[in-house]
């Protein structure tokens, strides 16, 4: 049966492989076609398919290290963060990128990290970045797999929510159940999608 999710996409994933330690699913909702990948990855672009008019549906997958990269590309100063253009992130993202590998930290995609500073706000920001510079936090951070949102074309905003993605027999982490606590905390949405496996359809 097809099934949908609060984020009006479906959880359903069918045809399940293994390769190593990860899995894959095919990303049609129906288990229908060929195209597979990594589950937070099939939630990714099931978001990206939605088709409601007026909105337009994007996202990232978020690096564990996002808040510690930000200050990176952007600078210490979070309150300027929200002047930058999304060419503007991409070009410092770039300019950033190797000092970046040097201590493997990585950032979402430049329109999501657009989509971040609208959505959060320099005083959250601020909060992220703090709370993430703490090197104890560094080996489980916690950070959602996700950041799923949508421009709204009139009025112009966007909105924004962090997914963890979880397979049907997978348990949270103590530091992922903190982080979205903390987020749901400070007046953002955050939640768990745990996926619901079935057979290939027929």
């Amino acid at each position: 049966m097809h099934t949908q999710t609060a984020l009006h996409i479906s959880n359903v994933v069918y045809g399940r492989e293994h390769h190593g330690t990860r899995v894959s699913y095919l990303v049609d909702p129906r288990g229908h076609g060929t195209a597979r990948d990594i589950p937070e990855v099939v939630v990714l672009r099931r978001w990206r398919a939605r088709k409601t008019d007026g909105y337009h549906f994007s996202g990232s997958r978020m690096p564990p290290s996002t808040w510690r990269a930000l200050p990176m590309i952007l600078g210490d100063d979070v309150s300027t963060w929200g002047d930058f253009t999304e060419r503007e992130i991409a070009e410092r993202k770039v300019a950033s990128a190797e000092a970046r590998r040097a201590l493997t930290v990585d950032a979402p995609a430049p329109n999501a990290i657009v989509a971040l500073i609208a959505v959060c706000g320099a005083e959250r920001l601020r909060a992220f970045v703090t709370r993430h510079a703490d090197p104890t936090r560094w080996a489980s951070p916690g950070v959602p797999d996700l950041f799923l949102f949508a421009w709204q074309h009139e009025p112009r905003r966007v909105l924004g929510r962090f997914v963890e993605v979880k397979k049907p027999e997978e348990p949270l982490k103590p530091s992922q159940v903190e982080e979205l606590a903390y987020l749901n905390g400070l007046g953002l949405k955050a939640r768990v999608l745990r996926l619901t496996e079935r057979g290939l359809a027929r």
